[in-house]
């Protein structure tokens, strides 16, 4: 849980609402972005050292490079200034590099609740969070510990994830009621 000076500017509380949680996307989500960056920047620069004595070649090629470092810069821009934040009364998701956006669901409305993850999610920790509200649906995507970050929800909005005792407590109670079922139906 974080604390309420991570919380950003453009997301504004009332004075009486606590932070239940803050996040953002993990950094990892601009790697298919790399990825075709490095792509356009070998493209350019193999562009450019092909067409040497053309002046057009190398040109392009330079532009290709640019390009290729341009689109994981965004990315990561992107990312960085992506965050999420869960209050005792909503959710809210910042995003924007030069403009910015908020968008707030009230926890009052959250009808379902749900984490999810991939196997490199499983292995390394991390998923996404989606509320369903009657007017559509809000995801925290690639957050840490999505199954943790979803259980502080639930608890608000009273789900039934957070119920006393283990699955083998709760086989022993279906156990012995069905004994006790057996024994006064004889």
């Amino acid at each position: 849980m974080s604390d309420d000076a991570a919380v950003p500017d453009a997301v504004s509380l009332a004075d009486d609402e606590s932070v239940l949680w803050t996040g953002r996307p993990r950094l990892s989500a601009a790697i298919p972005a790399g990825v075709v960056g490095a792509l356009f920047v070998a493209g350019g620069v193999a562009a450019a050292v092909a067409g040497q004595p053309d002046a057009a070649f190398i040109v392009g090629g330079l532009l290709l490079a640019l390009v290729g470092v341009a689109v994981p810069a965004g990315a990561l821009l992107s990312l960085a200034n992506t965050r999420y934040v869960v209050t005792d009364r909503a959710a809210y998701v910042k995003t924007g590099v030069v403009g910015r956006s908020v968008a707030r669901a009230r926890l009052a409305t959250v009808q379902n609740s749900a984490y999810s993850q991939s196997l490199t999610g499983s292995l390394f920790g991390y998923g996404t969070v989606d509320l369903q509200t009657a007017g559509g649906s809000f995801a925290f995507r690639r957050v840490d510990d999505p199954r943790d970050v979803r259980t502080r929800i639930d608890r608000r909005i009273g789900g039934d994830d957070d119920l006393p005792g283990t699955a083998s407590q709760w086989r022993a109670v279906l156990e012995e009621t069905a004994a006790l079922r057996r024994a006064l139906e004889q």
